[in-house]
């Protein structure tokens, strides 16, 4: 089952991203299934354990391209800003709402962490930072660790 279906709208011009970005959608659609088939703990634990953690490593990893290329300071320092927010937001009161709440506080929190990804994906990542690499022909490597 799917709460987010990857398509074009996406996907931007720095592959790794993109990479990460479909990892990241998989694993919500993971929990999605496993809280829809009534796991919630193991949902909870896939959430807490997989989405949180590696999207705090993905997001250091685009401020890390972002910087090493040059990418403006001023929409750097935003970007940057907008991630520590979420990621914040997350574990002070999404994280205590699922932990704490039923299924509805679940979901809730779920459909907030995905309108919330998709929104940053396509206007901030594919938008912002994507058409700035591809305007200066940049090619950023395949992965984090390449960095």
């Amino acid at each position: 089952m799917e709460i987010i279906k990857w398509d074009k709208s996406l996907e931007g011009s720095v592959p790794a991203f993109n990479d990460e970005h479909k990892f990241l959608v998989k694993t919500i659609n993971d929990v999605y299934t496993l809280l829809k088939e009534g796991n919630r703990d193991k949902a909870k634990q896939l959430l807490v354990e997989k989405v949180v953690s590696y999207t705090d490593k993905h997001f250091k990893h685009e401020e890390e391209v972002m910087k090493k290329y040059g990418y403006p300071e001023e929409d750097l320092e935003k970007h940057i800003k907008i991630h520590r927010f979420f990621v914040r937001y997350v574990v002070e009161k999404l994280v205590p709402q699922i932990e704490n709440g039923g299924d509805k506080e679940f979901r809730e929190a779920l459909n907030f962490i995905v309108g919330w990804l998709i929104m940053h994906i396509k206007n901030m990542d594919v938008k912002g930072y994507g058409t700035w690499f591809k305007e200066k022909n940049i090619q950023v490597p395949d992965k984090m660790a390449d960095i």
